[in-house]
């Protein structure tokens, strides 16, 4: 085999070999970018619902992985609830508006009766 044949399949496996650890590095970078991420999404959280308290947050420290993500998925079903909740009453003023008059028109037929 000539040198030259030589290099280039060197150079082709190094190219590889150096594609391969990138992607997989990289990979491992976005995992852990994202786990910071979540625990500092926590950690904002407690600094604002439970004004910044020091044993909360050292709690949050302790927490695991999975556990970070627990709380994450329940405070993002809370928020869906909270808004689907908030759909229903924006329109509650009117609702009780129109109730006291239904029954205001009610209270006025049973006096009429009497």
């Amino acid at each position: 085999m000539k040198t030259r044949y030589k290099i280039l399949i060197g150079v082709g496996l190094t190219t590889a070999i150096g594609a391969t650890t990138a992607f997989v590095g990289s990979k491992a970078i976005i995992d852990k970018v994202s786990r910071y991420r979540k625990r500092l999404a926590v950690k904002s959280f407690v600094k604002d619902k439970l004004h910044g308290n020091q044993k909360a947050l050292e709690l949050v420290d302790q927490l695991s992985d999975t556990d970070v993500n627990n709380l994450l998925s329940t405070a993002d079903q809370l928020n869906h609830l909270k808004d689907k909740l908030g759909a229903h009453t924006d329109n509650l003023p009117e609702m009780m508006d129109d109730l006291r008059q239904t029954l205001m028109a009610y209270a006025t037929k049973v006096k009429e009766r009497l």
